[in-house]
């Protein structure tokens, strides 16, 4: 129904159910049932004619307070001039017709001045959230309204202030990921060129025979291109492991038994660096999930854990079973660098910010993540300064499948 025919419906009805109260009420003979129905039904035939104007004037309003003085100036202007005229039917005298509207007028002053400083914090509020309206739309996502109602407008301003703190997390979280892209980009830039830079000159060296031992040169040369392939390698795998499209092939797992395999592994390793691998275990720590994945985060953390450890130190591995599997390496070295440790598990980010380690590509930490995460377990370092980092797996858990 538009809104024209539905006010006019509801004027006709407020009309009628007045004319049958007077008939109820006051049993009028024929004259006054004939003023009774003028003095009702005509205010309400002016009101619908009137109707369609004002909300025209409404529509044209630039301002809110605009809208509410029209709105209210109309509904007064009815309800005076009805009240008068069914007066003026009723008094006699004159002066008690005069007296009436004395009193009306000093009635709509009082309700104008009263309804004006009800109205002044709804007005200013619905200005507060238009000029937040036009921060946001101008980049501003810092914005805050500073409303507090419970109405419509409060409700309102909740849903804007939601909206504003959901678009600053997106706009934090856009520029984190641009640096992130920055980063990767040189670093795998750095990464690739380095070893490609080495292969090249030892290419040209054997070819322009210049090599004082080719076959050297050319071993060189494909350590250099292993180096490459073991960086791609990695960053496929990160990839992977971060969008997990594919359900792990999981299963039951002991976690001490991870890692006496990974310290046999790499025990050649820890000779060369002279560092001695202790393992701690006071169960089997049993969990559930895909062992190649858990097997490559424990080999990741005892490699880096021998690679910093000083000479003559001790790298040590300790599981704790119980309701979560815990996992610790600890080694003797010089620990993580205070502004490390808040990013230590970004892709390429290092200790060592020199890179000076070719093949070292700053991603072993970040695929311990998300292998980790993936298998609904966290990864941390430990509360000291030292190289202390700690896995915790809940013990038993059968995972869902991604």
């Amino acid at each position: 129904m538009r809104p024209a025919v539905r006010s006019a419906a509801l004027l006709a009805a407020v009309a009628a159910i007045g004319v049958v109260l007077a008939e109820v009420l006051l049993s009028p003979n024929g004259s006054q049932r004939a003023d009774l129905v003028t003095v009702l039904v005509v205010p309400a035939a002016i009101a619908a004619a009137v109707l369609p104007l004002v909300r025209h004037w409404i529509g044209r309003c630039r301002r809110i307070i605009g809208v509410l003085g029209v709105a209210t100036g109309a509904a007064i202007v009815l309800g005076v001039a009805a009240s008068a005229a069914a007066t003026r039917a009723m008094f006699v005298s004159s002066h008690d017709f005069r007296l009436f509207l004395v009193v009306l007028t000093v009635s709509v002053g009082l309700g104008a001045v009263v309804g004006q400083d009800l109205i002044r914090p709804i007005v200013a509020d619905i200005g507060r959230l238009r000029r937040g309206l036009h921060r946001l739309s101008d980049g501003h996502v810092d914005v805050r309204t500073n409303i507090s109602r419970n109405d419509e407008i409060g409700e309102t301003a909740a849903a804007f202030q939601r909206l504003v703190t959901r678009l600053a997390a997106a706009e934090r979280e856009r520029e984190a990921l641009a640096v992130a892209r920055r980063t990767m980009l040189a670093s795998v830039s750095h990464d690739i060129r380095t070893p490609l830079t080495a292969a090249r000159a030892a290419t040209e060296a054997v070819r322009d025979g210049v090599a004082p031992d080719p076959d050297t040169y050319l071993r060189l040369v494909e350590q250099h291109l292993t180096t490459c392939e073991h960086l791609l390698a990695q960053l496929s795998d990160l990839a992977r492991l971060e969008s997990a499209p594919t359900a792990l092939a999981a299963e039951a797992v002991s976690v001490a038994e991870l890692v006496d395999e990974a310290v046999e592994s790499l025990a050649p390793l820890a000779v060369r660096h002279d560092v001695t691998i202790e393992t701690r275990a006071d169960g089997a720590g049993v969990v559930y999930g895909e062992p190649s994945d858990l097997s490559r985060v424990i080999r990741n953390l005892l490699d880096n854990g021998i690679r910093h450890c000083r000479a003559g130190g001790r790298v040590v591995a300790t599981v704790n079973a119980g309701q979560q599997v815990v996992v610790r390496v600890t080694d003797e070295g010089h620990g993580f660098p205070a502004e490390f440790r808040a990013i230590a598990f970004e892709p390429f980010t290092q200790a060592d910010e020199a890179r000076t380690r070719v093949g070292r590509s700053g991603l072993g930490l970040a695929i311990c993540r998300a292998i980790i995460e993936r298998h609904g377990g966290s990864i941390h370092l430990g509360p000291g300064p030292g190289g202390d980092v700690i896995v915790e797996l809940d013990a038993f858990r059968k995972l869902a499948p991604s």
